[in-house]
């Protein structure tokens, strides 16, 4: 363990530095900015860490508006995935695309356009008719879209939504929790990182006419903005869901009932503002770092090597940056050959002071396979005198 104690100890005084150079006046972690005190639902993740900083109502099943247009995006780009359509595709518009109401990129009954232009329709401008467009060009008819929806909303384990059409327009039985909305643009970034920029179109034209992004993070140009997707409708009020990344932290987040657009702009905006001013990112180990060697029982070593398996990162409340963080391995000694390659062994426990705790899994760097007879016999000989010398002294 002397190797973790001194990563541990290092890390304790680099923290020292942070909170000495970084710290700075603001809202305490707890405190929730004024402008989010009249907001009925919102929530504020890191997609990375998938720790959630700020939520009100998180669950609570509500109308997801145009904001239901990030499913029909992922599904769409699933199916480009699954090599059943490309985005050089030519579509045919029919008439229900044409007469569907709301905001539209005005699409024309018999119009050709391609299935890329589609969804530039639908996620710069909110495009209804561009969502219609999709459902019936990309799955074999809106109905059949429509169910993909929901069977990608099942596999994504988002236990808040049900849809019945693409768009987000008014329907019974057509709901979203805002944690569902943060959780499939989470799997939006992670499973189509390419498509990302079809979030953050500043315009878009069509027909000679040219629309620009309603999104409050778009338009003002916000630190880091990677895009996002707005929504209103009578149901659902003023929504928005944001994607900002800046250096090593992702963070999503998504306002919606809002009474005005002016509320959703500014408390989406505070939001951000809260999750990178009063939290640091501190990663302790990178993803497949060794971490310390761990003593094993009739193998073929006496030790195996024990690695991360994911990158140990978390937010840190600024105020706590000067804390001490206790670092330790949670396993049964020792631990019993054979041992497979990659098989998790072993936790890593780090413990914040007053704050939290965190787990993470630590796995075989290395195959251990279990000792010939005569070396069986030999450990088991060397334990026991060891035993015996240990009571006797």
């Amino acid at each position: 363990m002397k190797s973790l104690v001194k990563k541990a100890q290092f890390l304790f005084c680099l923290l020292l530095i942070f909170s000495a150079l970084q710290a700075k006046a603001g809202d305490a972690v707890g405190n929730l900015p004024a402008e989010l005190a009249d907001v009925q639902f919102y929530f504020l993740i890191d997609a990375d860490t998938k720790e959630i900083l700020l939520s009100k109502n998180p669950d609570v099943r509500i109308a997801p508006s145009s904001m239901t247009k990030i499913m029909t995006a992922y599904v769409v780009f699933d199916q480009v995935k699954k090599g059943r359509i490309t985005f050089e595709n030519q579509c045919l518009i029919g008439k229900d695309a044409w007469r569907k109401s709301g905001s539209s990129m005005f699409l024309n009954y018999g119009d050709v356009v391609s299935i890329e232009d589609l969804v530039r329709g639908l996620l710069a401008v909110s495009g209804n008719d561009a969502a219609v467009a999709l459902a019936e060009s990309t799955a074999g008819g809106f109905n059949n879209f429509v169910d993909l929806m929901n069977l990608k909303a099942r596999e994504l384990g988002l236990k808040n939504s049900h849809f019945r059409n693409p768009h987000g327009l008014n329907e019974e039985g057509h709901y979203m929790s805002v944690r569902d909305l943060a959780t499939l643009a989470i799997a939006l970034q992670d499973q189509f990182p390419q498509y990302s920029h079809y979030f953050g179109i500043t315009e878009f034209t069509y027909r000679n006419i040219t629309q620009h992004s309603r999104n409050p993070l778009i338009k003002g140009n916000y630190d880091g903005v990677v895009g996002g997707k707005t929504g209103h409708t009578n149901e659902g009020g003023y929504g928005v869901i944001g994607m900002v990344k800046r250096d090593n932290r992702r963070l999503i987040g998504v306002v919606n009932k809002a009474r005005t657009p002016k509320q959703r702009s500014v408390a989406i905006i505070k939001m951000f503002d809260y999750g990178f001013d009063n939290y640091k990112k501190i990663t302790l180990f990178e993803k497949g770092q060794n971490v310390e060697s761990l003593k094993t029982w009739l193998g073929s070593k006496s030790k195996v090597k024990v690695m991360t398996s994911s990158e140990v990162s978390f937010n840190l409340p600024r105020e706590k940056l000067a804390d001490a963080i206790k670092v330790s391995v949670k396993y049964k000694s020792p631990l019993y050959a054979p041992i497979a390659k990659g098989s998790q062994v072993a936790n890593l426990l780090v413990e914040i002071p007053g704050y939290k705790s965190f787990e993470y899994p630590l796995i075989a760097e290395e195959k251990i396979d279990k000792a010939g007879y005569f070396e069986r016999i030999r450990q088991i000989l060397r334990y026991k005198i060891t035993n015996f010398l240990n009571k006797i002294s």
